[in-house]
């Protein structure tokens, strides 16, 4: 069995960012990527350096906890994937059979699981379903000597992310490990995104986040104290405690954050 292992995580991004330090961050603007998301590494970068690479394949975009997995047990095949693993710049695990990716999958929050269909012990589509169970979800791109449809569409409706028919071309593999990757960093940014702006609108107590809400929805003062049955001298204090403890200088700040939180 080969094991590739390579160390590229010089430019990797804190995983658990805090919440920000003062007003100039909101959920106003789409991520490099198109991502709508909030505080991501790209949205916190300056915005006058040069652009870097392809997001979200940038480096910035990239994880503290990223691994490409090769689950194959032709060795001669096993390494040539890693090594096409290692030249696109990714970090990568190569084994013989599914043994050790089930106890070293959670560890990795990014990346994906090239898998052979065909595999001594647990075979790769019982591989998948135990993936889809598990909290770290990575994509999984099959590979298969098989000329069978029925399981291909399986695969494929259980939530795979691609399936490459051996022989297949380095370029369509290249094509496929950037593609899944990529998606694997969209996703797990989201979900800090998500994770982050919910914090945030923890903060608020259930009154503010009721007054949160109807700012979401474009309420003016005077009608939220009319549907309290509040003063809006009440009203406006409850409005600057929220953009206090959202850090933020808009109502369309606190629209956004509050949506982005709640749309999980």
């Amino acid at each position: 069995m080969g094991n590739f292992h390579q160390d590229v995580h010089k430019y990797a991004y804190t995983e658990s960012p805090d919440s920000p330090n003062s007003t100039r961050w909101s959920l106003g603007d789409e991520a490099a990527c198109g991502l709508r998301a909030y505080m991501r590494p790209c949205q916190l970068q300056d915005r006058s350096a040069a652009v870097d690479g392809s997001h979200p394949l940038a480096s910035v975009c990239q994880t503290d906890h990223e691994m490409v997995f090769v689950v194959e047990d032709d060795d001669a095949l096993r390494e040539g994937i890693a090594e096409t693993v290692q030249n696109l710049g990714f970090s990568v695990s190569a084994h013989s059979n599914a043994s050790k990716l089930l106890d070293l999958l959670a560890q990795y929050k990014t990346g994906c699981v090239i898998l052979d269909i065909r595999l001594p012990g647990l075979d790769g589509v019982a591989v998948q379903e135990w993936i889809n169970r598990s909290s770290a979800a990575l994509p999984v791109v099959f590979i298969s000597g098989i000329q069978d449809v029925v399981t291909a569409v399986h695969c494929m409706k259980a939530g795979a992310f691609d399936f490459l028919q051996k022989p297949f071309g380095e370029m369509a593999l290249r094509s496929a490990i950037n593609a899944a990757v990529g998606s694997s960093r969209r996703n797990y940014c989201r979900r800090q995104s998500e994770e982050l702006a919910q914090s945030m609108i923890a903060l608020l107590t259930p009154t503010e986040l009721h007054v949160a809400r109807m700012i979401s929805k474009g309420y003016p003062t005077k009608m939220i104290a009319a549907e309290m049955a509040r003063s809006e001298n009440t009203v406006k204090i409850h409005r600057h405690r929220i953009f206090t403890k959202l850090k933020v200088n808009s109502a369309a700040s606190v629209a956004n954050i509050t949506r982005h939180a709640e749309e999980v």
